[in-house]
């Protein structure tokens, strides 16, 4: 005996058949809520600095936070221990980016990294989210200025004791203990500029000006500690973490 099925008949049976299909593809390939990881901890992110930093922390108007004082918060809220040298640093960054204490920096366009002769490019989650919003905030002022597309530099991230001595070799001005050590700091240059629309290098006082515009508000809202550096021409700058949730 011949069934015959008109086109409506095909047309149910045929989204039926796909329906179950797509049904049993979603419960296949979802991952089991009790094995979905929670939210990563990050203290910078949605944290009021100026009522619950985790070292003490007031506003201010100027950009002159010494590295007494920046050690202070790098202590508190990066690396446990300085890496002694190249080496253990080698040795142990790669689990500490699995275990989300590290985070590499990379070349976008909020910044570029600088030939890194002394340091290696790897912050704290917290001080990407304080470089990610510099960077935001610095460009849409560039916006409402219409000076154009530019992203900055970075020329210093984290140091070992080791490339700290031979930096010192070669900088006297670089001391002993800094908080680059910490991974919570990180150098902006303002000599120059990269400009994104045609890839070169420029310097240029109107662009200086708005980075320092953007570093003197986060420093009002103690999102950061930061001081320039003339002989080096960079702002040396270190993120302000909250107080660890309990």
């Amino acid at each position: 005996m011949t069934i015959k099925l008109n086109k409506l008949t095909i047309i149910f049976i045929s989204t039926g058949i796909l329906f179950s299909l797509i049904i049993s593809l979603y419960f296949v390939f979802k991952k089991p809520k009790e094995l979905e990881k929670p939210p990563l901890p990050n203290n910078y992110i949605n944290c009021n600095q100026l009522t619950n930093a985790n070292a003490p922390i007031e506003p201010a108007d100027i950009i002159s936070d010494k590295n007494d004082v920046q050690l202070i918060h790098a202590r508190a809220n990066g690396l446990k221990k300085p890496f002694e040298t190249n080496a253990e640093f080698d040795s142990a960054y790669k689990k500490m980016v699995e275990n989300y204490e590290l985070v590499e920096v990379k070349d976008s366009k909020l910044y570029h990294l600088k030939t890194l002769k002394h340091s290696h490019p790897y912050l704290i989650p917290e001080a990407v989210s304080m470089l990610d919003e510099i960077a935001v905030r610095f460009q849409a002022k560039l916006k409402e200025q219409k000076l154009g597309n530019y992203c900055f530099f970075l020329t210093s991230i984290l140091r070992t004791v080791e490339s700290q001595e031979k930096l010192s070799q070669h900088n006297g001005n670089a001391s002993d203990t800094t908080a680059h050590f910490f991974a919570t700091t990180v150098d902006i240059s303002y000599k120059h500029f990269l400009n994104l629309d045609n890839d070169s290098v420029v310097p240029k006082w109107e662009i200086i000006q708005e980075l320092t515009k953007t570093l003197l508000e986060m420093r009002k809202e103690c999102k950061l500690l930061a001081v320039r550096e003339r002989k080096q021409s960079c702002f040396h700058i270190t993120v302000v973490c909250c107080k660890p949730e309990e």
